[in-house]
């Protein structure tokens, strides 16, 4: 917030990505966020994708954040928290607002006595499918983040940093501006020492994410332009003619498509050159 810059979290559910991730931030000297969602944990097994995080940060020559995205429960949290993560997100967001702020306090308990960072969501992001719902209900609006309520959620919480919906989208957009900064200027207002935090970030415009880490968003999510370049290099190959397939031929490429979005994405949120060990 001081710096006005912002800390990129990239979401990885494989070794490739993570070592994209890593590789990426090293070479910006830029303190990175390596994100996991409960998915990517059932996937690649939450020991084996924490041992590789943990692995890669500990030979790192930037600070790496082991985090997870979008927890659903305090037991995935406990389980993260003792498999090493050093920063959880409790998603209670399609509760009301006093059993959000419940079930975030408890989180918010047990993780700080671990000195485990916690962010939460006030309001919500819908992927492509719940967009096109909402606009058929004109919901849209209820959605986004009610500023009058992030104060009290606040301080009945204690939360490190808040996700607020703000008008981006989960999914696959193109150089669209979504933000809407009038709703998020209300928020800072209202919280102006909390670090905020921009989910649905993939395709926003780029003058917009600047605008946006200027003010207090400080941590960025990306995900789906990481799986759109890592799919296209796979694909490349694929096409290709080859005597024998070699795996490690196929996922270099991805892996480089995959360094070289998070190495872009990290110049944009400001974060190069602000590695501090």
């Amino acid at each position: 917030m001081r710096g006005g810059f912002a800390i990129g979290a990239f979401n990885t559910s494989n070794l490739e990505v993570t070592q994209a991730i890593v590789a990426a931030a090293e070479s910006q000297a830029a303190p990175v966020i390596v994100q996991a969602s409960e998915g990517a944990l059932a996937y690649a097994g939450l020991e084996v994708l924490a041992g590789i995080v943990k692995t890669l940060a500990a030979g790192s020559a930037v600070p790496v954040v082991l985090h997870l995205d979008h927890g659903k429960s305090l037991d995935v949290i406990k389980q993260c928290i003792e498999a090493g993560f050093t920063s959880v997100m409790i998603d209670a967001s399609s509760e009301d607002l006093a059993e959000n702020i419940t079930i975030t306090s408890e989180v918010v308990r047990y993780a700080h006595e671990r000195d485990v960072w916690v962010e939460a969501e006030l309001g919500a992001m819908p992927g492509i499918e719940g967009l096109k719902e909402a606009e058929g209900k004109n919901k849209l609006d209820e959605l986004l983040t009610a500023p009058e309520q992030v104060k009290k959620f606040v301080q009945g919480t204690e939360v490190d940093a808040l996700a607020v919906s703000i008008g981006t989208i989960h999914g696959a957009f193109t150089g669209q501006e979504y933000i809407r900064f009038e709703l998020l200027s209300a928020i800072e207002k209202a919280v102006p020492d909390l670090p905020l935090v921009l989910h649905g970030a993939s395709g926003v415009a780029t003058r917009q994410l600047k605008r946006a880490v200027m003010a207090n968003v400080c941590k960025v999510n990306i995900d789906t332009e990481i799986r759109i370049v890592f799919e296209a290099a796979v694909k490349s190959y694929c096409s290709e003619s080859h005597d024998k397939v070699d795996i490690r031929k196929m996922l270099t490429p991805a892996r480089e498509a995959a360094r070289r979005i998070v190495a872009e994405k990290i110049k944009i949120f400001g974060s190069a050159g602000r590695a501090i060990m």
